[in-house]
């Protein structure tokens, strides 16, 4: 993680389902070790915020496609 996760919020929509689930994965372990008022840890927040919609716009995505007969 370090400081380049805490100075911005990344674009996940650049990473594809994998590489988007591993970086939520790490962000999330960093979350559970960092103490609640840590430095860094309401950037971090953010960022995984901001990765929870990334998921949320594609399953909405998806399932609109899948509901439409599209594949």
């Amino acid at each position: 993680m370090g400081q380049a996760m805490t100075d911005h919020t990344p674009d996940f929509t650049q990473l594809d389902d994998s590489a988007l689930i591993s970086r939520r994965a790490e962000m999330r372990a960093e979350l559970e070790r960092l103490p609640p008022h840590s430095a860094g840890r309401d950037a971090l927040s953010r960022a995984y915020d901001a990765s929870t919609e990334e998921i949320d716009d594609r399953a909405r995505k998806a399932w609109t496609h899948a509901s439409q007969g599209e594949r």
